[in-house]
Parts: C-alpha cells; sequence; structure tokens
C-alpha cells in the first residue's frame, strides 16, 4: 500500500475517530465564537475537490459550514474591487466556510493562460498577501489546500463510467496535460509569492480518495485545535520607534474663515447646482463617490452632510452613520462593514464617522491594542486604494473646531429642546481627552493623506464655512476624476 493511499479498514476506523473529534472542535468553536475558519480548495480539476466537501458535509454539523463558490466576475462584480466579493461573503464566527475559486482562481487562471503579465500578477498576489494577514489579524484562520495529482495521474480524465460519479470542479475547462503544466507552474509561483507563517500552501496527494479525505481532516482538526486554544489575541508588540506626526494640522489651522448670510446662500446655491450636474453627467456612472465626514463632536458633520445630501437623488443616495459595532459586527474584522457599504458604479455613499474609529476612539479608549491601531493605517490605505482603482473618488473631510467653540455648542445643545439628545454624558467625557485626540488626528492624517484618498482639514467655527467649502471641494475633485476618465 502506498504512503498516500489508505485500505477501506483504515480509513473506516481513523475516519470515526475524526469525525468525532471535529465535531468535538466545531462545536466549541461556535461556543467561543472563535473563528472563522476559511478553508481554500485549489487544485487539479479531477482531484476531487466537491467530493471532499461532500465528505465534509456528512460528517459535520451542516448548519455551521458555509460554502462559497466562485466563477469568474460578472455583471456589478466586474465593477467592484476584485476583493468586494469575497469579503462581503465572509462566514460568520464560530463557523467554517469551503471556498472554491478563492481569490486566486482568476489571477492564477489569467496568468497561467499568459493574460496577465508577470509584474501584475505579483501585484495581485502582494494585494492577497495584506488581505490574508488583515484577517488573520483580527482572528480569522485560513486553511490553503492545493490538491494534488502526479505523472500520469494529473492528465487523466474519469473514464465515462466514473466520470458520471464524478463532480469535477471546472476551474480550468478543457484539460489537457499542457494545461496542467501551465497551472503547475504559475502556481508553484503563486505558492512561494503568498505562503506566510498564518497562512501556508499545504499541497495533498489525491489520487487515493481515502488518503485525501483524512488528510484534509487530519489539517482541518489540527487548525481548529490551534485555534481553539489560542488566545486570539495578535502577540506582536507594538514598534517602540513607531512614527508618530511631526505635523499639527489642527494647531496649524486657520480658524477665522466665516461667510455671511448672504454670500453664504449664493456660493450654497452654486456648489449644489454644480454637484448635481457632475453626477448626473454620462461619465460619472463609471465612478462612484465615497465621503468620509470625520470631526469632534458638534463640529457640524451633518448639517454639512445635509447641504450635500439635498441636491442628490435619493435614490442613489446612501448616508451611513457609524456607531459602535454591534454583537455580531464585533466578532468580525473591522473592516468588514464598510466594504459592504461602499458605492457601486454611478452612486454615492457618505459615511458619517468611518472606518477611521479604528485609529480614533478605538486608540483613545484603549479599545484596541497599540499594535492594531498602528498596523491599522495601511490596512486602511489598502483598502481605499482598491476603491480608488475600481473607479471611486475617496474624499475625507475632517471639520474642525476649537476646545472653546465646541465647548460653547455644547451649552446650547443643552438649552435646545430639539438638539438636547445630540449630547451625552460620553460627549463631555470625551472633553477630557482633547489632546490625545488632537494626536490622533494629526497621525491619522500624517498616514493615511494619500494621493488616492486624500484628507481635506476644514475650519467649522463658523458652520457657512465649512459647508460651502466641503461642497466646493467634492465638485473639484470631482470634477478632475470626470475629466481625466474622459481619455482613459
Amino acid at each position: 500500500m502506498s504512503e498516500h493511499a489508505l485500505d477501506k479498514k483504515t480509513y473506516k476506523q481513523r475516519s470515526e475517530e475524526l469525525k468525532e473529534a471535529l465535531l468535538d472542535a466545531q462545536f466549541e468553536l461556535q461556543n467561543q465564537r472563535g473563528g472563522p475558519v476559511l478553508i481554500l480548495i485549489s487544485g487539479n480539476d479531477f482531484a476531487g475537490k466537491a467530493e471532499l466537501i461532500y465528505t465534509f458535509y456528512g460528517w459535520l454539523d451542516t448548519r455551521r459550514l458555509n460554502t462559497r463558490a466562485f466563477n469568474l466576475p460578472e455583471g456589478i462584480e466586474k465593477r467592484m474591487p476584485r476583493l468586494w466579493r469575497y469579503w462581503r461573503t465572509l462566514p460568520p464566527a464560530g463557523e467554517l466556510g469551503f471556498y472554491l475559486g478563492s481569490w486566486y482562481h482568476q489571477p492564477l487562471m489569467r496568468f497561467s493562460r499568459g493574460q496577465m503579465s508577470e509584474a501584475r500578477f505579483v501585484a495581485a498576489m502582494e494585494e492577497i498577501v495584506r488581505f490574508e494577514t488583515l484577517l488573520s489579524r483580527e482572528g480569522v484562520s485560513i486553511v490553503k489546500l492545493w490538491l494534488h495529482l502526479t505523472g500520469a495521474d494529473a492528465s487523466k480524465r474519469p473514464n465515462s463510467e466514473t466520470f458520471k460519479q464524478t463532480v469535477a470542479m471546472r476551474e480550468w475547462g478543457d484539460f489537457s496535460a499542457t494545461d496542467y503544466e501551465q497551472v503547475r507552474d504559475a502556481a508553484q509561483r503563486m505558492e512561494h509569492l503568498t505562503s506566510t507563517d498564518s497562512a501556508p500552501w499545504i499541497h495533498v496527494q489525491s489520487s487515493d480518495a481515502n488518503y485525501r479525505d483524512i488528510r484534509v481532516a487530519e489539517i482541518i482538526l489540527a487548525t481548529l485545535q490551534q485555534r481553539l486554544s489560542a488566545d486570539n489575541k495578535d502577540s506582536q508588540a507594538p514598534q517602540s520607534d513607531w512614527p508618530g506626526a511631526t505635523r499639527q494640522v489642527l494647531q496649524e489651522l486657520d480658524y477665522s474663515a466665516s461667510l455671511d448670510k448672504d454670500d453664504y446662500k449664493q456660493q450654497l446655491d452654486v456648489w449644489q447646482a454644480r454637484l448635481r450636474e457632475l453626477v448626473r453627467h454620462p461619465r460619472f456612472n463609471r465612478h462612484s463617490l465615497l465621503l468620509v465626514f470625520e470631526g469632534s463632536d458638534a463640529a457640524g458633520k451633518g448639517g454639512t452632510i445635509r447641504r450635500i445630501t439635498e441636491c442628490l437623488d435619493p435614490r442613489h443616495l446612501r448616508v451611513h452613520g457609524t456607531a459602535a459595532p454591534s454583537a455580531e459586527e464585533a466578532t468580525q474584522p473591522y473592516l468588514l462593514r464598510f466594504w459592504k457599504r461602499i458605492p457601486a458604479p454611478g452612486n454615492v455613499v457618505i459615511f458619517d464617522r468611518s472606518h477611521y474609529g479604528r485609529v480614533l476612539v478605538e486608540r483613545v479608549e484603549g479599545f484596541c491594542p497599540p499594535q492594531r491601531w498602528q498596523q491599522a493605517y495601511q490596512e486602511i490605505n489598502d483598502f481605499e486604494q482598491q476603491l480608488q482603482q475600481s473607479g471611486t473618488v475617496v474624499l475625507k473631510f475632517w471639520l474642525a473646531i476649537t476646545e472653546d467653540e465646541q465647548l460653547e455648542r455644547f451649552k446650547a445643545r443643552e438649552k435646545s429642546s430639539v438638539k438636547r439628545y445630540k449630547l451625552t454624558d460620553e460627549d463631555w467625557r470625551n472633553r477630557e481627552k482633547w489632546p490625545a485626540y488632537e494626536q490622533a488626528v494629526n497621525d491619522m492624517v500624517a498616514h493615511t493623506n494619500t494621493a488616492h484618498a486624500p484628507w481635506f482639514i476644514i475650519s467649522s467655527q463658523d458652520k457657512r464655512h465649512a459647508r460651502v467649502e466641503s461642497l466646493k471641494i467634492v465638485c473639484e475633485q470631482l470634477e478632475q476624476r470626470l475629466e481625466r476618465s474622459k481619455s482613459s
């Protein structure tokens, strides 16, 4: 008997042992709300990918299993960031997800067929590594399996009788020995670029179905046990030499800008009409617009957002207010809820507070360990760059007021019958941490002010000025993007 084959007796004995251990581990994973555990299954079309999944659906509690199968992107998927559809389908905490046609499939197929350059393939693999690293830091376990056939087995198709009993996952189309050689070479390059300590590629010899199923079961069990025994915290220490901001953008800001009522009304009408015209332009259908509004409490974000939304078609507009994550969201990667809210082509989305909570309130209030908010800057930049590359115009606004002005606005809210609900004990408490928030904002701007997603720091001492200035910037930036896209 080959070392990569099992007889029926051995298979039956070992499978019964593994079933029990896997069910126990699956139950405990759900009980602890750990995970999720993602199992990526790739390899030869006739290596038994579907049959492998059927095995686990027979062994495990199917209520806690998710199968994600992806073909090449179609329809709206072609116009969204490449990783969008994978973010949106991440299974809940405590569950197992089997991925067929994962985020590797499209670039690997195109590269093996000569439809993608080496440079673009390397860039795609680097993007995937950053994606998997983020997931791993957020408590997601990733098992990457390559079901391997060697020698003559690699180019064999099942005979007609066997084929009737086989569900071949036809990822590669018409399969030949030559095709397999190209895929194998591309897969080796992929493995070299994307095997990491937290998510290595594991080859499983699959000529014998019994051996394949048992080997994969052992791998999954080991992953579950490791997940359950871990404390689920990132053990990496914070960077002692982490580069804080050298420029103090809030302290340098001129807070004296203002508009009188007549100028305000005139300019508001002009820029609202201009924005309405821009989003109705045919070229905007090839783009989308994401506006991020952050600022001190009582800085006037809501009023500024309303002056933007009131001139737009509500059918193509969404405003998302970002509060503390729900119990379910707290068990998921922190960027997931924002990936689910990004705009489709031809649409506008506004974040009233946003994904920057990780490097602002979570940092200052100690809800996030230092190593995670330090790592989050690059993760946020990567997120926004993917949006920009798919045609989304990303503009970010910090509405700034002085500490004294905030106090005056808080007192005015206390006296207002319609604004008292906006003021909470937490708002008063946050004033005690004003210097810490100022430093967090300065660091945020220093590390995430990029060409593809710039920050605009606007004085909101005078709300009329902040509203008009924000509208003006949105119009000018969007007009520039539409003009550049004319020749693309």
